[in-house]
């Protein structure tokens, strides 16, 4: 794919890029004003829906209650009523458990006007177990009779717990508001939303009953319905109702058939219950039906998820409106889209034109066409574009190229100067050489011009190539013979030489020291030092020659190295009849303590297992210490790596308070070694330049 392809994919795809986030910002913009719309709509109507159902409680519910209410229609709550001549005392008869057909004639004649001028919708009286008593009913046809058989009462609200007795303090004269649903069992008949008003009723403070009034909301929604030229669904926990069941509007604000519009809310309340709890509303727009559906508590005593008003609107205009401005949006964006299009694919040809000319010049010039005419800037180019500047590259580059032909030019008339005098050589060494070695050379010679004599020049710089190296390697047999020897004494010498320095300095301290570093000195926290020394060596020296007594020290010394090698400690050096090894350096060893002790332990046994020497029985004092130091080389010449710290101090004092043949352990190495080693404690001894100790004896 060309580059001029790959900036038109490019820009296309930059291009897509650039609309498909206008048309996601779009989108969302347009989401925050569907929720902002919602919202405000829920606001709305739940202030609205409010006040309607205050007003139908007001007119009808309110006139019954105990503390607000009407005087004359209040009064059966707590007095002693009249009514044809005829007084009635409620609670007495609730009381004394009288019989229901007196309480139901009673309260038929008093509820009457109630229900003719459709104050109430029914009346419900339970005695002080909950169970009815009486039931009366204005009829009014909307849904399920509440007085019928097949009539199941689902008292929304927390009322429904106080129609059974419990505590006498749970009960007061007073009343509860609250919201009911009276379903029928058989599913016949549609079920009936009531706004309900709960009073007890009390004698001598015991409940004795309880007398339920409600209100049927279908006429308040009805109101509502009309003044919103809405549509009104009615939700609860027991499942929809569709209120055209009721009463046929004319036309739902135009939402044509409500079946299909109505349908699909019971599923929305189920999957946006929790985004109701949380906001106290939802709502959302169904742009394939054009209808919006907004959800509000059915009351403000009754929990958003028990009962819900749900509110359809017609949003058909508005989402027409929107899918135009989607469309004029998109081929707004279409035509623009096309245009820049247009615009970058001619700039781009226009462009890549000039380069096109570049590269036919650039290539003639990689054949050696080095007079083929330049480029020219056309319209909307200059010197200072990219076409100029590459334009300018090509001249310059051009003007490199004659220099090279020129450079070339002069270096193969030296090269050939140069050949003849190398052949010149052969040729006069030739002369003085006898049977194969000068036919041999002879023969290079020929070939050397035959491959020299060329037009090509990158042929005749390899020949010449090839024959001066042939030319310096016949006359540097010789030569190479006498450096291999040389390097041969040279190696050899390297190897001893580092084979002497392993025996003075750790392989990993003699690296660094050949690497030239300065000053080597490592801090160890943790490794453990061994102090041995000859019993009696100044009286030894002076009954053993010389020669005896270093071949004495060679013997014990050299089985010690054997000991150390085999735990991989590290020998630091010896002076006199006293020998010093560590654990642990220059690299830490996690069994630095018990290596160190098992090393005493070989010592010991050793010496003892030898034969007295010239009458004297070999004996030592061992002393061992475990804590940190400080290691490194010491020296320009004759250099030696040493340890030093006061840890060195206290092994050394181990060894010169220790006891002939026993291993004198300091308490530090001993509480690290006593899970593996018998130790015996020495108790506390006074070491010079520490004070009193706890020391302890390494068992051999």
């Amino acid at each position: 794919m060309s580059i001029k392809i790959r900036i038109i994919v490019l820009s296309l795809i930059g291009n897509l890029a650039i609309g498909a986030i206008f048309f996601a910002l779009y989108g969302y913009q347009d989401k925050q004003k569907e929720a902002s719309s919602t919202e405000s709509s829920a606001t709305i109507y739940g202030q609205a829906w409010r006040t309607v159902l205050n007003d139908t409680f007001i007119t009808s519910l309110g006139l019954f209650h105990p503390q607000s209410g009407d005087p004359a229609k209040s009064a059966i709550w707590s007095d002693e009523v009249t009514i044809d001549d005829e007084a009635f005392d409620l609670r007495g008869a609730l009381s004394t458990n009288a019989d229901q057909g007196d309480i139901a004639d009673f309260l038929d004649v008093f509820f009457e006007e109630a229900f003719v001028w459709g104050e109430l919708s029914f009346v419900m009286v339970f005695d002080d177990e909950g169970s009815a008593l009486y039931c009366g009913t204005a009829d009014e046809g909307y849904g399920v009779d509440p007085c019928d058989e097949n009539a199941s009462p689902d008292f929304v609200s927390t009322s429904s717990g106080r129609l059974k007795a419990g505590r006498a303090d749970e009960f007061s004269l007073g009343a509860v508001r609250s919201v009911s649903i009276i379903r029928d069992k058989t599913e016949e008949s549609a079920a009936g939303f009531y706004q309900t008003l709960l009073v007890d009723i009390n004698n001598d403070q015991k409940k004795v009953g309880a007398v339920l009034l409600g209100k049927n909301l279908a006429e308040a929604i009805e109101i509502f319905e009309y003044d919103f030229s809405v549509k009104a669904v009615l939700g609860s926990r027991a499942g929809l109702v569709d209120l055209n069941d009721y009463f046929e509007a004319e036309d739902y604000a135009e939402l044509g058939e409500v079946s299909p519009v109505v349908q699909p809310v019971e599923a929305l309340l189920k999957d946006n219950l929790l985004s109701m709890q949380e906001r106290g509303f939802w709502g959302e727009l169904n742009r394939d039906l054009g209808v919006s559906y907004v959800a509000i508590a059915l009351s403000d005593f009754a929990k958003i998820e028990d009962a819900q008003l749900v509110v359809l609107g017609n949003k058909r205009q508005s989402v027409s409106r929107q899918v135009a401005a989607d469309k004029t949006a998109l081929g707004v964006f279409a035509a623009v889209f096309l245009l820049i299009l247009g615009a970058i694919t001619w700039l781009t040809s226009y462009s890549f034109g000039g380069i096109s000319k570049a590269i036919g010049v650039l290539s003639a010039l990689t054949r050696g066409e080095l007079e083929v005419a330049m480029p020219k800037p056309g319209f909307l180019h200059s010197e200072k574009d990219e076409v100029g500047q590459l334009n300018a590259s090509l001249e310059t580059y051009r003007g490199h190229l004659l220099e090279m032909e020129a450079i070339r030019a002069s270096q193969s008339q030296k090269r050939q100067q140069r050949d003849k005098v190398v052949l010149d050589k052969m040729a006069s060494l030739s002369n003085q050489l006898q049977g194969d070695a000068k036919k041999l050379l002879e023969a290079d010679i020929d070939r050397m011009k035959s491959l020299t004599d060329t037009d090509d020049f990158e042929q005749a710089e390899e020949a010449s190539a090839e024959l001066m190296s042939i030319a310096v390697s016949r006359m540097s047999d010789e030569v190479v013979a006498l450096i291999e020897a040389r390097t041969g004494e040279i190696k050899s010498a390297l190897n001893r030489n580092e084979e002497l320095l392993l025996n003075i300095l750790p392989k990993s301290i003699a690296d660094r020291k050949l690497a030239d570093e300065k000053v080597i000195a490592d801090a160890h926290e943790s490794c453990s030092i061994l102090f041995g020394d000859i019993v009696g060596f100044t009286q030894l020296s002076k009954d053993l020659g010389a020669e005896r007594l270093v071949e004495f020290l060679d013997e014990v010394f050299t089985k010690f190295d054997d000991f150390s090698d085999e735990l991989g400690l590290e020998k630091i050096k010896t002076i006199g009849d006293n020998y010093m090894v560590a654990c642990g350096v220059p690299h830490f060893d996690p069994e630095h303590p018990y290596k160190i002790a098992e090393m005493g332990q070989k010592m010991v046994r050793y010496i003892k297992e030898m034969k007295a020497v010239e009458g004297h029985i070999p004996a030592m004092r061992i002393g061992i210490h475990s804590g940190p130091l400080v290691a490194g080389v010491i020296g320009k010449r004759k250099f030696i790596y040493d340890l030093w710290g006061d840890a060195v101090n206290t092994a050394a004092r181990m060894e010169s308070h220790g006891i002939p043949n026993k291993i004198h352990v300091s308490a530090d190495t001993a509480n690290i070694i006593r899970d593996r080693f018998s130790l015996e404690s020495r108790g506390i001894v006074d070491i010079k330049g520490k004070g009193p100790m706890e020391t302890f004896l390494l068992s051999a």
